[in-house]
């Protein structure tokens, strides 16, 4: 239609570089071809041609913790920047669930992978998925973890254990002595990292640990377990949450109590999402925008070169504060 050849049609469709000039006249008349016939470009013949896709797939553990949904975000902006088109899907913690999530974005040509959640240890399926992600990286999929996983795999992640350290001792230095951990699932190594920063900070202060509330790490299981603690004949001088959807769900079940935030208890946790900063929350907060470029850079980059974890950083809010009795 166009009145070229199907090599120079192929040229103006995939953008032509200066070693194969095409005139203006020749790019309008393919152009207006393709546009006339609804011609698309096939990403499924592309990829099979070229040995490489553009698509990004990624599995987060909790499609409804903002957490994944920013680090989501950031892995989108970049991929997109750098010409990658992503695909999401929701594992569910559940390792079965993620192997065939994997599978599925391993059979429409993934470029890579990224997993942005933690897995649980001795949870089934956990040996298959290493099995298949291992197959993947031999067959050339570039696989990246943004949380500690069993698997072997490039890893990108935050030192979970540091930053829960440098929070209790914030907490420590506000004068609090009685500081209660809440939230968790056992065997999440993300959470049972933070878990021991926190262990060990208050040991090494002559203090002894609190943790409470292992059975989530959302907004009602932080409500439902510090309301319980206050209904006690005692309440601690702070809490430290183990992620921001759980010191939302503290601070509900602290308002809903009629204690003063942070007058009567502190409140902190790790995280730095949108919805935490809204509470103004004093938090460790982890450069989930950059963790996504980061990874999308990983699965562009033709070398094996892992791209180093950036540094999470305190953010003092309201819900802390120097403690004067």
């Amino acid at each position: 239609m166009a009145g070229v050849s199907v090599t120079t049609a192929s040229r103006v469709l995939n953008g032509a570089d200066a070693s194969h000039p095409v005139s203006p006249e020749v790019r309008a008349a393919v152009t207006a071809a393709a546009e006339q016939l609804g011609y698309r470009p096939s990403a499924t013949a592309r990829a099979l041609k070229q040995g490489r896709s553009d698509l990004i797939g990624v599995i987060v553990s909790d499609i409804l913790d903002p957490y994944f949904g920013e680090l989501t975000r950031g892995i989108e902006i970049a991929s997109a920047a750098a010409g990658f088109v992503t695909v999401s899907a929701n594992g569910n913690r559940d390792p079965e669930q993620e192997l065939t999530r994997f599978r599925a974005l391993r059979q429409h040509g993934a470029a890579g992978i990224v997993f942005c959640g933690s897995d649980i240890d001795g949870a089934p399926g956990t040996a298959a998925l290493a099995r298949e992600v291992n197959r993947a990286i031999r067959e050339g999929t570039r696989v990246v973890s943004l949380a500690p996983r069993g698997f072997t795999s490039a890893q990108i992640v935050v030192d979970n254990t540091a930053t829960s350290a440098h929070l209790t001792a914030h907490l420590i230095g506000t004068g609090a002595r009685d500081i209660v951990f809440v939230g968790g699932i056992p065997g999440l190594a993300a959470a049972d990292e933070r878990i021991s920063g926190y262990r060990s900070t208050m040991y090494e202060r002559g203090l002894k640990p609190h943790v409470v509330g292992l059975d989530g790490m959302n907004q009602t299981a932080g409500r439902d377990v510090v309301a319980t603690i206050l209904a006690g004949a005692t309440t601690p001088d702070a809490f430290l949450c183990t992620n921001d959807e759980t010191a939302v769900g503290a601070i509900a079940a602290l308002w809903n109590a009629g204690v003063d935030v942070p007058g009567d208890v502190a409140i902190a946790s790790i995280g730095g999402t949108a919805g935490g900063r809204i509470f103004d929350l004093t938090a460790v907060e982890l450069p989930l925008g950059e963790l996504g470029r980061l990874a999308v850079e990983y699965v562009a980059d033709d070398t094996d070169r892992v791209p180093d974890a950036p540094v999470a950083t305190l953010r003092i809010g309201r819900t802390t504060r120097e403690r004067t009795d």
